[in-house]
């Protein structure tokens, strides 16, 4: 018997780890956003191995 006086109820039961593998998710698409904008060459652009001839 569980020493609390609160009945039980599933629907409160994991609400932090959902929030975590949410600030997770956000922080991974904010690093994937960040690298494509460092890494990204539009395609009309040269590349830079032809640039240097």
């Amino acid at each position: 018997m569980p020493s609390n006086s609160e009945p039980y109820d599933p629907n409160k039961l994991g609400w932090g780890f959902a929030a975590g593998i949410i600030v997770l998710a956000i922080i991974a698409n904010v690093t994937a956003y960040s690298i494509h904008n460092a890494t990204y060459l539009k395609p009309d652009k040269p590349a830079a191995a032809a640039v240097a001839h």
